[in-house]
């Protein structure tokens, strides 16, 4: 919308966390509060302005679009209304809607957003509200109405008489303005008031002088602010309700929905079957038609065409291809590339590898900075020895690659297409094509046909 800014206000320090860190950098499904707000500012609008104060340079480095943003520092925080004139010069120079939200409310929808400024566009109005009806409206300010359903004033909870207080219609704290009626009040703004500050429902008695006053009803589970952990376990619950029904509307099967749990920025194709205790995360795709089992968790995994991941199987920052068998209780490390068809089994690690097509490493197995090619088959309890202490080193195995159980791969070393090992060797040079090698150091042994 060309004509439209909107100011984030995230400069309090939200002490009811009761942490070291500030709340805005806390994580909800994955990703820093303020982010969620940033990114359905940038979805809006192309001027952003995010108001920061308590731990700034943290605050800025949990988001991910940061360069597309506009900061403005707020020092002393005095209330809402005095960190919207933080923003002073970039709201001056606008013409248009002002949308004013706020860093530690992240669960609302973008559709209302829209709603919300449609309303106002249509009513001319010169400033609309987002409203909602709470059974307890504990800590919000209240709206009051007059005979004929327009808003009066907002009345905050610590100045609202005990009518007033049992009002069930709450200010949200979302706004949007008319930027340069905007500015007119807010210099009109007093804190008179039992918090001493300057509050941004103050400018609807000046607005509502030169321009209609409108209002926009959200649903309850979109205004929850982040006050302390209770506030943000609840908002975990939402969001994650929403994310899994989107992809249940997508054609994938949760098995016990409430007990998985989805990151945002995740990638889910239909036919996928996914089972209880599994943990998803951010950056993660998944192909078609794959399973995955109870208690797994995928880290920036990308799965493609069927894969199966067996119970208990951790797969980080690592790519998966079409038919491929994980687990159980494997632990795939970041930098992995598993070729179509092949085989990691029960209590294989893997780390910074290739494994090639058809390729097998069934079960016991450590194969770290490896690469490895088709139809090779790895025996329990091998090792790819790839740290000799102060760096670590690569080894190569070709096609159809056959290595004995408990052999040790001392690397540097390269094994040629079709070598074998016998069990329990230890292999320190390289081994020529079709080669069979054995024993403590591994040496020659005979000649394939």
């Amino acid at each position: 919308m060309d004509d439209l800014m909107v100011v984030i206000l995230a400069a309090g320090k939200g002490t009811r966390m009761q942490s070291r860190y500030n709340k805005m950098i806390h994580k909800l499904a994955g990703r820093p509060l303020i982010d969620h707000v940033i990114e359905g500012a940038l979805d809006l609008s192309d001027k952003v302005v995010c108001v920061v104060g308590h731990q700034a340079r943290q605050v800025k480095g949990s988001i991910t679009r940061c360069e597309a943003v506009e900061f403005v520092q707020q020092d002393e925080q005095k209330g809402t209304a005095h960190a919207v004139w933080q923003a002073e010069d970039y709201i001056s120079s606008h013409r248009g809607q002002c949308l004013i939200l706020y860093g530690d409310t992240p669960l609302i929808r973008q559709e209302t957003l829209m709603k919300m400024i449609d309303i106002h566009r249509k009513r001319e109005a010169g400033m609309t509200m987002l409203t909602s009806r709470l059974d307890d409206p504990t800590g919000y300010g209240r709206i009051v109405r007059d005979e004929e359903g327009e808003i009066r004033e907002v009345v905050e909870e610590h100045d609202a008489d005990d009518d007033k207080a049992s009002i069930k219609e709450i200010n949200a704290g979302i706004y949007c303005y008319e930027s340069e009626l905007l500015l007119k009040s807010l210099g009109l703004v007093d804190n008179d008031n039992a918090q001493d500050e300057y509050y941004l429902p103050e400018t609807i008695a000046h607005i509502k002088e030169v321009k209609p006053l409108a209002s926009c009803r959200a649903e309850p589970d979109e205004i929850i602010g982040i006050n302390d952990r209770q506030d943000l376990a609840r908002a975990e619950n939402i969001l994650q309700e929403r994310i899994r029904s989107l992809h249940m509307k997508n054609g994938v099967t949760l098995i016990d929905p409430e007990r998985i749990y989805i990151e945002k920025d995740v990638e889910i194709a239909s036919d996928v079957t996914i089972y209880p205790g599994t943990v998803i995360r951010a950056g993660s795709i998944i192909g078609p038609e794959c399973y995955i089992g109870p208690n797994c968790q995928l880290d920036q995994a990308r799965l493609g065409r069927e894969v199966e991941v067996k119970q208990g199987s951790f797969i980080i920052a690592s790519q998966i291809g079409d038919e491929v068998k994980v687990g159980p209780y494997a632990h795939l490390r970041p930098g992995n590339e598993v070729g179509k068809g092949a085989k990691i089994g029960n209590f294989v690690e893997l780390k910074k590898s290739s494994i090639g097509e058809e390729s097998k490493v069934p079960h016991l197995s450590y194969v770290g900075d490896g690469s490895m090619g088709r139809g090779c088959n790895i025996g329990a309890g091998t090792i790819f020895a790839n740290y000799d202490g102060e760096n670590k080193h690569r080894t190569e195995l070709g096609d159809e690659v056959f290595i004995g159980s408990n052999t040790t791969l001392v690397a540097p070393v390269k094994l040629g297409d079709g070598a074998s090992t016998g069990a329990g060797s230890v292999v320190t040079d390289d081994v020529e094509e079709r080669s069979v090698v054995l024993g403590v150091p591994a040496r020659f042994h005979k000649k394939k046909r």
